[in-house]
């Protein structure tokens, strides 16, 4: 596949011309990365933007007491760095692969130009940042509410992740008892607990360190408060 055909399956350039599209395959940098490496380190400048053409990342950020907690994981093909390249400080998170990994990396100059030329990049960015910001606050409602919905929220949004990269085994998530509680933000015995609940009703149940959605929609449609 050619650059330039890796880059129109990026939401970045969704409805974009060719000429921005041409303009970025000559410019943009490929890198990759193996389970385990940092792409992007929290607190350090950096004007780079990684568009994912293969793998999947983990974000994360440290908290209070220097605990790290992850708050999401991307698939190919999705974008990772916008933050800091638009305001232009400092890293707001880690992004570190979880599988081999590739990327086409654009720098903050040359973006800026071809988005000059090709206002579309800068809609299809404000959409991406704004679908993240509603997922944020969809986390903190769950949280909010109960144990059963920061599961479901969890749950779900890892599954949409997976569905839209194409995996054949979307259904089979990487999640643990570790990554649950440290994502939930609780203890095993309550993430436990919560996991039975749903077990119970035939939704999902727990083999070898994963999760697997045995009614992936009835459990991403499960409402904890109708319940």
């Amino acid at each position: 596949m050619s650059v330039a055909e890796k880059l129109r399956q990026n939401p970045l350039f969704a409805g974009a011309g060719e000429e921005a599209i041409r303009e970025v395959a000559r410019v943009a940098v490929a890198y990759q990365y193996a389970p385990g490496e940092v792409l992007l380190t929290q607190d350090r400048g950096g004007e780079l933007l990684h568009l994912l053409t293969s793998g999947a990342v983990r974000i994360s950020r440290l908290g209070s007491g220097q605990l790290e907690r992850t708050v999401s994981e991307l698939y190919a093909p999705d974008l990772v760095g916008e933050t800091a390249l638009l305001l232009g400080g400092e890293r707001s998170a880690t992004v570190t692969a979880t599988m081999p990994t590739t990327t086409l990396a654009l720098h903050r100059p040359h973006l800026e130009v071809i988005a000059r030329r090709d206002p579309t990049l800068l809609w299809n960015l404000a959409s991406i940042l704004a679908q993240r910001v509603c997922d944020l606050n969809d986390e903190l409602i769950a949280a909010g509410h109960s144990t059963d919905a920061a599961l479901v929220h969890v749950v779900s949004g890892l599954y949409a992740q997976r569905l839209k990269a194409g995996l054949a085994d979307a259904h089979i998530l990487p999640l643990g008892y570790a990554e649950l509680m440290e994502r939930m933000a609780t203890s095993r015995e309550t993430v436990s607990r919560s996991l039975k609940r749903f077990q119970t009703r035939g939704l999902l149940s727990m083999n070898d360190g994963r999760l697997h959605l045995l009614q992936p929609d009835a459990l991403v449609a499960f409402d904890p408060e109708g319940d």
